[in-house]
């Protein structure tokens, strides 16, 4: 019978019900007091926390009085520091149990506890019968001694009375093997009923020896009948790795020093990997008061420990993937207030001229001269941007057509340099070029190959202020071009190095006070070099000491340069 579960436990006391146990629920301390005086339960979980009296000073009570002081009392709350642990033992209780509570674990406990509790007191009953056999031996042993005392005196006539003596000598000494089988009998109980406990049950002596395990135990151990016995007698630098030995051992000493039952989590290493296991362990004492041994209770929670270990990895990941989702709505954001930014400025130029030159004197020939060109600037403006916005669209797509042809990497340089020099010249930035290797071809679509330089060139300048350099070179290194475009610019900070080629990334706010353009140019780059079976990287030693780019594309070999590569993508456009 479990007797005492608190409202706050309810749906534990249910559940117990369920597994066949009977169950009386009390409100508070005094009515368990009363129930327990009036029903004798088997067990009582107690909680800590109650109206009225809490529930160690219940347990005292209860251990106070004659009627209850033997009932096992398993303390079950929330409080779970080590110091009302022990508040708990000290009160009196056999065992606490922490909430949130594992209803398989608190049926264990209260299966093993009551198992325990129905041994002791078949033990105790049969201690009393055995006390009651021993006084009347010691009486018997009395009355011989007297009966030898007077047989000195009156051997003739006391023969008789000596041969009846001997008589009931023989019936104790047959009533003292019926003890000791008795007793052999309980030990086998006790064997039998630690043998059906779900935990691990076992006693080390003093030096750590095994006298007593359960089959539990053994299992661990895959012992068969024959191999039983020799665990008995060994010690956990027998059974298991050094290292796991040392722990287990440590503590056990902690336990024989503290006099008193201590809990810890153990590894145990087994055949299919590392358990973890709940030990309950506690001191055994003589009857001079002194400990002897140490007994433990091992329950295993691998299982609900994998459990815990996944949800934290899980919530760490969800964690994660929101802060990027977060990021790329923010990047996303703020690239969106860009690009309006970017469309508007030239379409404000391109509106406000046309509304100029409709009310203005068409004789004014400069004048209309120069509001043409501002239109016309603006509109290539804009159609530069709506092109970039289109190729990143048709990038994501995995809609861009490579026209594949072998292509001279030193041409293509030369081109672009040639068409950004004048922009350079009119900021005051001089580009140097240098092409170590005009021979070698690669594979590839020539003005995409364009667009990835001038992307590199353009943005080189862009951020070189005036009076600065642009270094451009191409050499062979085996069987790849390395193209390597650096500056005497702003430079990269190192936080933002390993972003630049992201998309809707912009280093800071200042950048795009200063520069225009979306900063989807080098996401471009990245895209199309890669397209090309190529890398491209970049370097800075940190913010306003420059930055290098450099672009490594795969080379023809030299036998194909003569003939076309294979019919299925010569003069084809490739999607990619």
């Amino acid at each position: 019978m479990v007797d005492d579960v608190p409202e706050s436990m309810a749906v534990t006391a249910a559940q117990l019900e369920e597994r066949g146990f009977r169950v009386a629920v009390a409100q508070d301390g005094e009515d368990a007091l009363e129930r327990a005086e009036l029903l004798s339960p088997d067990l009582i979980l107690l909680d800590v926390l109650m109206p009225g009296m809490d529930g160690f000073e219940t347990c005292r009570r209860l251990k106070a009085s004659e009627s209850t002081k033997g009932i096992p009392v398993i303390f079950m709350t929330a409080l779970g520091e080590t110091a009302h642990k022990v508040a708990g033992f000290e009160a009196g209780g056999v065992d606490y149990v922490v909430k949130p509570l594992e209803l398989d674990e608190v049926l264990v406990r209260v299966k093993t506890h009551l198992e325990l509790y129905t041994m002791r007191a078949e033990l105790e009953a049969q201690n009393v019968q055995l006390r009651r056999e021993i006084e009347e031996r010691e009486r018997l042993q009395a009355a011989l001694r007297c009966a030898h005392d007077k047989l000195e005196r009156r051997v003739a006539e006391r023969t008789a009375e000596l041969a009846a003596a001997n008589d009931l000598l023989k019936q104790e000494n047959g009533e003292r093997k019926r003890a000791e089988e008795t007793l052999r009998e309980s030990q086998g109980m006790l064997q039998a009923i630690i043998d059906n406990s779900a935990a691990m049950v076992y006693v080390k002596d003093l030096q750590g020896r095994y006298l007593l395990s359960n089959r539990r135990f053994r299992q661990l151990f895959h012992a068969t009948p024959e191999s039983i016995a020799s665990i008995i007698g060994m010690t956990d630098h027998d059974l298991f790795p050094r290292e796991q030995a040392e722990i287990f051992r440590s503590f056990d000493r902690r336990v024989l020093e503290a006099q008193e039952p201590l809990e810890t989590e153990e590894v145990v290493p087994q055949s299919d990997g590392m358990h973890t296991y709940i030990s309950v362990k506690c001191p055994l004492f003589d009857a001079e008061g002194k400990p002897y041994a140490v007994c433990a209770i091992s329950t295993d929670i691998t299982e609900r420990k994998r459990a815990e270990e996944e949800r934290e990895r899980l919530l760490a990941s969800e964690q994660a993937a929101r802060s990027k989702a977060e990021a790329a709505d923010r990047m996303k954001d703020e690239f969106l207030c860009t690009l309006g930014h970017e469309l508007r400025t030239p379409l404000t130029s391109i509106l406000g001229w046309a509304h100029i030159l409709l009310r203005a004197d068409k004789s004014d020939v400069a004048r209309v001269q120069r509001g043409l060109e501002v239109i016309e600037r603006n509109g290539m403006a804009e159609l530069e941007l709506v092109e970039t916005l289109l190729d990143v669209s048709a990038i994501l797509c995995g809609q861009v057509d490579l026209k594949r042809q072998p292509v001279s990497m030193a041409e293509v340089i030369q081109a672009v340099v040639d068409s950004v020099t004048p922009a350079s010249e009119a900021k005051d930035v001089c580009i140097s070029l240098s092409l170590r290797s005009t021979t070698g071809r690669v594979w590839g679509d020539r003005g995409r190959l364009e667009q990835i330089v001038r992307n590199l060139l353009s943005n080189a300048v862009k951020f070189t202020p005036a009076g600065g350099r642009v270094a451009v070179s191409l050499e062979e290194m085996g069987a790849k071009t390395q193209l390597r475009i650096s500056d005497t610019g702003e430079g990269i900070s190192a936080e933002f190095l390993p972003h630049v080629f992201d998309k809707f990334r912009r280093a800071n706010s200042s950048t795009t006070r200063w520069h225009s353009g979306l900063g989807l140019g080098l996401s471009i780059v990245q895209d199309l070099a890669r397209m090309h079976g190529g890398e491209v990287h970049a370097e800075s030693a940190g913010e306003g000491r420059g930055a290098v780019f450099i672009v490594d594309l795969p080379l023809m070999p030299v036998v194909e340069e003569t003939a076309a590569p294979p019919s299925a993508d010569a003069g084809e456009a490739r999607s990619v």
